[in-house]
């Protein structure tokens, strides 16, 4: 004899899933996150808004954003970065960028600057390029930590393409000078050079700073590594800027003889995870990562991130469970996956999802 059970039933299941949700989440604004952005449009929990004040463009392809940023606000220590995100066609598309402004212009005029590099054939930047002033975005608190660690003790910055944003705001928001610095700043062209001319006005005004350009059409990396590696001696180093020429610099200064705890170098993004798909089974793996631990786990292509999530173990954010209330949404930092109510495939890039509503179509990197 076959014994069938009963299914829950329907007021029984919901009130179930709203006893889950009155537990699982952080913070209130979660809950209330469809009204408020009813009267708020674009408010997302734990973000601040960002008004543009101003657009130039640094080079052909970099344009400086200047906002006024909400009082709330908690502010950032030089080489810091936040994670910016622009609403567009009922998406959130979220991209870090480092402040590579002053602190002076912030406690002045409660205005930070950000430089981004526009990628023509990208999802976010070319955006970004189209904003005009009074244009609303949403910025995280600031992040990373990439700073200035010993302003009394000799040092020596290396910045090359987008790597000169944090660096440039260490440097500029330095007020008391006590022993020499230097920048080595690689650049194709002096047009390229972002950020230029408030450098060379610092090194015009302050006899403590030098700054060197390298164009990399004239000078040949291995030259400029040994440049780096000669100079380096007995300083604090700060690298930031393309990860193989960043790699090539910080294998060299070690076997210079450089101490490891004296070189600091920015890292932009995460590893990408191995392949490691098993197209047999259907099965994906997803690192899951949060502000103090990265998960990993196994998602099967023919149910949610969540329900995956969840028979393995891990508790992620959620909320109603259908699509409708955005409680569990993520940064997909890497990866693809499939909405389950109509099929669309998102990007490979850089964009935000909702665990419930989502199946993987490629291995993951999420942050919740």
């Amino acid at each position: 004899m076959t014994t069938v059970t009963a299914s829950p039933s329907l007021p029984r299941r919901l009130w179930r899933h709203f006893c889950l949700m009155l537990g699982n989440q952080p913070a209130l604004s979660l809950y209330l996150q469809p009204l408020l952005r009813a009267v708020w449009p674009g408010f997302m929990p734990g973000q601040f808004r960002g008004q543009l004040a101003e657009k130039s463009w640094q080079t052909a392809d970099m344009v400086k954003l200047t906002l006024r940023v909400s009082r709330r606000w908690p502010g950032f220590i030089p080489g810091q970065h936040v994670l910016l995100t622009l609403e567009h066609n009922g998406k959130n598309l979220p991209r870090p960028f480092s402040i590579c402004s002053p602190l002076s212009l912030w406690h002045s005029q409660r205005q930070i600057e950000l430089c981004c590099k526009v990628q023509h054939n990208g999802a976010v930047t070319p955006l970004l390029a189209q904003l005009t002033a009074g244009s609303r975005v949403n910025i995280s608190a600031a992040q990373g930590a990439f700073s200035w660690q010993q302003p009394a003790r000799p040092a020596l910055f290396v910045a090359a393409g987008s790597g000169i944003t944090p660096i440039a705001s260490m440097l500029l928001s330095q007020r008391h000078w006590l022993t020499p610095v230097s920048l080595y700043y690689r650049v194709r062209g002096k047009e390229q050079a972002a950020l230029l001319a408030p450098l060379q006005q610092l090194a015009a005004q302050q006899p403590l700073f030098s700054l060197q350009l390298s164009d990399s059409r004239f000078e040949h990396s291995d030259a400029f590594t040994r440049q780096v590696c000669t100079e380096g001696q007995n300083k604090q180093l700060y690298l930031c800027g393309p990860q193989a020429l960043m790699q090539q610099l910080n294998a060299a200064l070690v076997q210079s003889g450089v101490a490891k705890h004296n070189i600091f170098q920015e890292q932009f993004g995460p590893a990408l995870l191995a392949q490691s798909t098993d197209s047999i089974s259907g099965q994906y793996q997803v690192a899951l990562q949060s502000s103090t631990s990265q998960q990993v786990f196994s998602a099967q292509a023919n149910q949610s991130l969540l329900q995956s999530a969840e028979q393995q173990g891990l508790n992620p954010r959620f909320g109603c469970r259908i699509g409708v209330c955005f409680q569990c949404v993520c940064d997909k930092i890497s990866g693809q996956v499939r909405d389950i109510r109509s099929g669309a495939l998102s990007g490979h890039g850089s964009e935000q999802i909702q665990l419930c509503i989502s199946q993987p179509v490629t291995d993951l990197v999420l942050k919740q």
